[in-house]
């Protein structure tokens, strides 16, 4: 395949990408069938940004992206695009089995509107890491959209090197990082390599390290808590930047939302949290099963001893 010559491919400035984004949940019909619940996506939609939040990141792993048909990724794309105002970022995730596969994914997001694409590397054999700089090499070079590297080694087992992402971070189409590894020492080792890349943004996946990730150097965020509280991890975003004591706060809040929603299981506990707010059904794609009765019970008792009284109003 020849290299794009498309002409929105640039880099992403902070300003234009977004510092706050939401890890898109994907809303499902309660029937089990599959399809896309596209009246509780637009109030999903809503509710994100209506809460602060910059970008949408559909099809990733809270969005159960890798148990998804590509045509289902690539409607949801279409129709999440559709849903934002312009301007919004548009970020979906693709399945990297292999570089082609990678790219059909990206023309296939490409033409339903997406701004620009989040990729992990290939799972399954284990890669060295001139393996890996080779496959994002290849795919950033035909790439119809900017790249985001997608560092999560709990999904993939590959973990991106930092001395590789400073290679990669040099790449004209390589537009940032999101790293979901929790692991701070491997985000400042990244943050320092690619720190005279003045456009390459790194983004954390992990909600309960935002602030220390921007203290790191990092430059926003891509999490799961912005489908259900994108006011509360918007505000420490701009805590966290501006220095502002209450971040240490909002912080360890933003942590028991989190803790709350992973003890059931991820993704089914952001589900059952979303549902709880009446912004979607808890349906999981199969074959993945909803949180039991019970864990629902707790996450909601959970929820409200953290966020208080009213905390399932979807206004968060």
């Amino acid at each position: 395949m020849e290299q794009s010559q498309n002409p929105s491919l640039h880099r992403i400035t902070d300003g234009a990408m977004g510092t706050v984004m939401a890890a898109l949940a994907t809303p499902l019909e309660a029937s089990g069938s599959g399809r896309l619940d596209l009246s509780s996506l637009g109030r999903l939609v809503d509710h994100i940004l209506a809460g602060g939040a910059d970008g949408l990141c559909p099809a990733g792993s809270t969005g159960e992206g890798p148990l998804l048909a590509r045509e289902t990724r690539v409607a949801l794309v279409q129709a999440v695009a559709g849903m934002a105002p312009g301007g919004t970022p548009v970020i979906p995730g693709t399945l990297s089995v292999n570089a082609e596969a990678t790219l059909a994914d990206i023309d296939a997001y490409a033409d339903a509107g997406a701004t620009a694409v989040l990729v992990p590397p290939p799972f399954y054999y284990p890669l060295s890491d001139g393996s890996v700089a080779d496959f994002y090499l290849y795919v950033a070079d035909r790439s119809a959209l900017p790249v985001f590297i997608y560092n999560i080694p709990a999904m993939t087992k590959v973990s991106v090197a930092p001395a590789v992402t400073e290679e990669l971070s040099r790449h004209p189409h390589i537009a940032g990082m999101k790293d979901s590894s929790r692991d701070m020492e491997y985000f400042s080792a990244v943050a320092a390599r690619t720190a005279n890349s003045e456009d390459f943004c790194l983004l954390t996946g992990s909600d309960t390290l935002l602030s220390a990730s921007l203290a790191a150097g990092g430059k926003g965020t891509i999490a799961a808590s912005v489908n259900l509280v994108p006011g509360l991890v918007r505000s420490l975003y701009a805590a966290s930047i501006s220095g502002d004591p209450t971040a240490r706060a909002l912080q360890g809040k933003l942590a028991e939302v989190v803790f709350a929603c992973r003890r059931p299981g991820f993704p089914a506990g952001w589900k059952a949290a979303l549902k709880l707010a009446g912004l979607c059904e808890a349906t999981l794609a199969a074959p993945l099963r909803e949180a039991s009765e019970a864990a629902t019970t707790t996450l909601a008792q959970e929820l409200r001893a953290t966020l208080g009284e009213g905390w399932d109003s979807p206004k968060l």
